[in-house]
């Protein structure tokens, strides 16, 4: 364990400034579970010829309502047992989805000439429908930080990080409308994946509450996320990707317990957003349209709210 220690220190913890060289070095691992809530959506806008509908827009909403478990590892230096983290501190976290169950994927339309369709124009959206999804997925964030401030009660520094996000769904049938029309159908309608590439850079920070709690704080940005998703419409034998590019928030709160000399537990929450743009690929792979494809302008965006525990062993 001693030769892991100092392999560790020496390529993830800085040099020590000398206000600090009462600092140690720390390893923390264990268990987390989080809930996460939220979505993934993609929205696309065309123009087709008046005959045949003219502008129209389409939205996909992919809920995340899932119980998501793994494991973290932490590991930096600290200026004394139970106190505020300093130097280099790196930490990851890998989780997958426990839950298959995901929630409600909403699916909504919206044609310029109603009329085309046969129907009566009107204002707003013409095609509604809800399906049941089922989710396979994973998360991995990986991240380093320094914390510069060397003091008892608090310390705060840059922090550089990398985070992964992948969704596959089954969507399972359908019920909604299509102008008046009441639709409704069974079986697997469709397959989606999604995967977001978030490169990030901010600022993360600590506070001793106490001789047991500490309160802790980060906050990163990216304007280099990539998002790019795969949509089987398996009812109309239509493949869509997308490829897009924009930003991505993330903040974290969270409180740690030293309840026991070497065992934290820790708590808190995470907002991630993430806003993208770019162009989708639709191509008709069978039925009468096998062969027709079409470029289209498109918009990936997710929006995910989550609460966890951590149940830590500090080396």
């Amino acid at each position: 364990m001693r030769n892991l220690v100092v392999i560790l220190a020496t390529l993830f913890v800085l040099p020590i400034p000398a206000t600090c060289l009462s600092s140690q070095f720390f390893i923390t691992l264990g268990p987390e579970v989080r809930y996460v809530n939220g979505h993934s959506t993609y929205h696309i806008s065309f123009d087709s010829p008046w005959a045949s509908g003219g502008h129209g827009e389409s939205e996909l909403e992919f809920p995340l309502h899932n119980f998501m478990a793994g494991i973290h590892v932490m590991a930096g230096t600290r200026h004394e047992t139970g106190g505020t983290q300093t130097g280099g501190h790196f930490s990851l976290s890998l989780l997958g989805v426990v839950d298959k169950d995901a929630g409600i994927m909403k699916d909504s339309d919206w044609i310029e000439n109603d009329a085309a369709f046969g129907e009566t124009p009107h204002e707003g959206r013409d095609l509604y429908t809800e399906s049941d999804a089922r989710l396979r997925g994973a998360i991995f964030d990986i991240k380093y930080a320094y914390y510069f401030k060397c003091d008892q009660s608090w310390t705060l520094g840059p922090m550089l990080g990398f985070r992964y996000h992948r969704f596959k769904y089954d969507i399972y049938g359908y019920r909604g409308i299509y102008w008046t029309t009441p639709v409704y159908g069974e079986g697997k309608v469709l397959e989606y994946d999604v995967i977001s590439k978030i490169p990030y850079i901010g600022l993360t920070g600590e506070e001793l509450v106490g001789h047991q709690f500490r309160f802790v704080w980060s906050f990163g940005y990216s304007d280099w996320t990539e998002v790019t998703d795969r949509d089987d419409h398996i009812l109309r034998y239509k493949l869509s990707e997308g490829e897009c590019e924009g930003e991505a928030y993330l903040i974290n709160v969270g409180l740690d317990w030293n309840f026991l000399p070497q065992w934290i537990l820790s708590v808190g929450a995470e907002y991630v957003d993430i806003d993208t743009t770019g162009r989708q690929h639709q191509r008709f792979y069978a039925g009468s349209s096998a062969g027709t494809t079409y470029n289209v302008d498109d918009r990936i965006s997710s929006s995910l709210l989550s609460g966890m525990v951590r149940v830590l062993y500090e080396f």
